[in-house]
């Protein structure tokens, strides 16, 4: 049986940095998507001279130091202070987790959810009651005006609907919402997690997340102890594709250019380099994901074309058919304690073969160095489970589900997936 890893329930942050097998691992807390190209050089500089010179691009759109020390945390701490990226103080930094949508504020939607996530930010670390809120809560704004972030798990979702109206979600319960005018939806969106923190603090704060909230008390019962009635709302537009997200694009009026690392990891030369092309080609910003992209917005195509043929240069993402978007893995041994292998080892070897099994959103495998999952939470067509004695593969699931073989070889590994893209199984 794989041995139960250690649950944290809380994500590294600068002033909570979590110790890692490379040093501690910190992160720069952006509130919105937006980056300036000034802001990402000095994030590499940080990171080249204070860590081991790696960053990682995380699922909820923010910048992770790796290989931080003791001795250089403080430096690392006064660098994000200066560039307007720490937050005022650590009770502030564990509440304030806000996700947007990458090219608010650029492309018309029904609110400038930068703007709105500002608001947000400052509501939540002014108000008492919600420093109870677990760490890994993470509130969504998504305008809906393009690159939808449907794909993100988040526990409330403010989300832009026809009309110019706002759909306030909660996690676990899709089919409805409670709808207002834009300018009511920030409050809606504290009153349930206020109710949240309530619920909890009744129940021993037994609950992580909302979803898990609604398992166990039904869909009804925290709207009903926010005072707030939820009605039937379409569900949000399909999630962006990464056809719409890597390479020269343009949405409306504005062109950009999208440019990933595999699994999302930086190292402090590479994203010095991004800034570099924010810089020349663009108009000096840069726009988080959490797809493991960053979008160097342009001031027109052939400047976003232009950047794109500097970024292949350097092997970077830059297009949809790229075989590395087809795998995800955590960074695994010997970076994670916990991880029972090297989990990125094999990417070229197994790449190929995930892009032809891929799903829906194109990743065909997640490669999962214990049980917890955390690089992926939603299910993939194949997940790898690495345990003490090689690997377990489940199907159609994530981490947590049940194998369909277990403890394979790399090289049985190999087969099944071979197996499986010719369209061979059983």
């Amino acid at each position: 049986m794989q041995p139960r890893p250690e649950i944290k329930g809380w994500c590294p942050g600068a002033f909570a940095p979590m110790p890692s097998g490379d040093g501690l691992l910190i992160r720069a807390k952006a509130v919105g998507s937006r980056m300036s190209a000034a802001q990402a050089r000095e994030i590499a500089r940080i990171a080249d001279s204070c860590g081991n010179g790696l960053i990682d691009l995380s699922q909820r759109a923010q910048l992770q130091l790796r290989g931080i020390s003791e001795a250089t945390i403080a430096e690392a701490l006064r660098g994000l202070e200066a560039i307007g990226m720490l937050a005022p103080s650590a009770d502030a930094e564990r509440v304030t987790n806000v996700i947007t949508s990458p090219l608010a504020g650029l492309v018309a939607g029904a609110f400038d959810a930068n703007a709105v996530a500002v608001q947000l930010a400052a509501e939540v670390q002014r108000d008492a009651a919600l420093r109870a809120l677990p760490p890994k809560f993470l509130f969504l704004l998504d305008d809906c005006g393009a690159l939808s972030l449907a794909d993100v798990e988040a526990d409330i979702r403010i989300e832009a609907i026809a009309d110019g109206d706002v759909a306030i979600r909660i996690a676990g319960v899709s089919n409805r919402a409670v709808v207002v005018a834009t300018d009511d939806a920030l409050d809606v969106a504290l009153r349930f997690a206020r109710a949240f923190v309530e619920l909890r603090d009744r129940h021993a704060n037994s609950f992580r997340r909302v979803r898990t909230l609604v398992e166990a008390l039904g869909a009804d019962a925290l709207p009903r102890a926010a005072g707030l009635v939820m009605r039937v709302s379409r569900e949000a537009p399909a999630p962006a594709r990464w056809s719409q997200i890597f390479g020269a694009q343009r949405r409306g009026a504005v062109a950009f250019a999208g440019v990933g690392a595999p699994f999302g990891r930086w190292r402090a030369s590479e994203l010095a380099a991004v800034a570099d092309f924010a810089q020349s080609e663009g108009i000096g910003e840069l726009r988080l994901t959490p797809w493991r992209a960053l979008l160097i917005v342009t001031p027109d195509e052939e400047h976003a074309r232009r950047v794109v043929s500097r970024a292949e240069s350097r092997d970077f993402i830059t297009s949809a058919d790229d075989k590395r978007l087809a795998v995800i893995a955590c960074p695994g041994a010997p970076e994670c304690p916990q991880a029972f292998a090297e989990t990125r080892a094999h990417v070229m070897d197994l790449a190929p073969l995930a892009q032809m099994i891929g799903g829906a959103d194109g990743v065909g495998l997640h490669l999962s160095g214990c049980a917890k999952g955390c690089a992926r939470q939603s299910a993939s067509p194949i997940t790898l489970l690495a345990c003490a004695e090689g690997f377990d593969l489940i199907e159609n699931g994530g981490a947590d589900g049940a194998p369909r073989f277990r403890s394979l070889t790399f090289e049985a590994v190999m087969r099944e997936l071979s197996a499986r893209a010719s369209g061979r199984t059983q």
